[in-house]
């Protein structure tokens, strides 16, 4: 089954090849195979001047070719330190999900419920890329040669090799990076120009940025306190009542109603550490002043 697939693989990059579509690292891998066949048969027909084979229906000859290429290409080609993605991968968890991906560089990526982490297709092979919607904590490989991008909305952060976190949910108010380790850079695009927010960030330095008024603050917090999610902990972190209630929806997986009509411009800070849902209820009730109830699988805020 394995080879199976690998081998329609190969016919898709053969063909890619024919019709100068292919990345450059596969006209490498079939160049190099064409190398290997000039070799082992001293008459073969001179490609030199260009490496394209002579254009044949695929399905006659490809059959053949990916027969002779899985042992010579597929050592060559599959197996090398930097894989080839050829099409871009999305990993999705859902409302009531968190999960941990390991990347092809050796990348940990731990996702937040109802987070998307899209994967570009030439991932560790030119550049290491990927769009972020939602929250999820990294712990990136180390390779100076290929900078780390994550693109959440306006912003993109830029690393080398350390760990952070972003929170990037589309229906909350702000984009926050709070870094754990290394060095972190943060940019933010707008009107196609790009404008450096936060450069060489260091451990327990975070930015906000706030989507509606383009502001942002850098400020030094505990990151340990910002990633406590992954431990299923509830952190309300200087968040406003809508912030809230979009985050008590993740945290629970159940349908929140905002009804206080708050002004964003209150904004709250407390650490849970596991308490039950209806102590977390009465302790925010008691902190904002606002009445937090829960009935028929649903969170009410008046």
């Amino acid at each position: 089954m394995v080879e199976n697939k690998r081998e329609k693989e190969l016919k898709k990059i053969l063909k890619r090849y024919v019709n100068d579509q292919a990345s450059s690292t596969e006209v490498d891998a079939v160049n190099h195979w064409y190398d290997t066949l000039e070799v082992s048969n001293p008459n073969t027909r001179d490609i030199s001047q260009s490496r394209k084979p002579k254009v044949i229906p695929l399905h006659i000859w490809a059959p053949a070719v990916c027969i002779c290429m899985m042992t010579v290409f597929a050592g060559w080609f599959y197996f090398s330190a930097d894989p080839v993605q050829t099409t871009e991968r999305l990993i999705r968890t859902s409302a009531a999900e968190r999960k941990e991906v390991t990347l092809t560089d050796g990348t940990v990526v731990v996702l937040n419920t109802g987070t998307e982490l899209l994967v570009s297709g030439n991932y560790n092979n030119e550049e290491r890329r990927v769009v972020l919607k939602g929250e999820a904590y990294f712990r990136v490989a180390k390779n100076p040669r290929k900078p780390f991008f994550i693109q959440s909305g306006q912003l993109c952060t830029q690393v080398l090799g350390t760990s952070f976190n972003i929170s990037a949910y589309p229906s909350r108010e702000r984009i926050k990076v709070s870094v754990l380790t290394g060095l972190v850079r943060v940019t933010q695009t707008k009107d196609k120009a790009e404008m450096v927010l936060a450069d060489h960030m260091v451990a327990n330095q975070t930015i906000s940025f706030f989507k509606k008024t383009g502001k942002f603050e850098r400020n030094t917090e505990d990151a340990m306190l910002i990633t406590s999610w992954k431990d299923n902990k509830l952190y309300i972190d200087n968040a406003s009542i809508p912030d809230i209630a979009e985050q008590l929806k993740g945290f629970y997986n159940l349908d929140v109603k905002d009804l206080s009509y708050a002004n964003s411009e209150d904004r709250y800070t407390i650490r849970f550490n596991k308490e039950s849902m209806k102590s977390v209820l009465e302790i925010l009730t008691q902190l904002t002043k606002r009445e937090f109830g829960y009935s028929n699988k649903q969170i009410t805020i008046k």
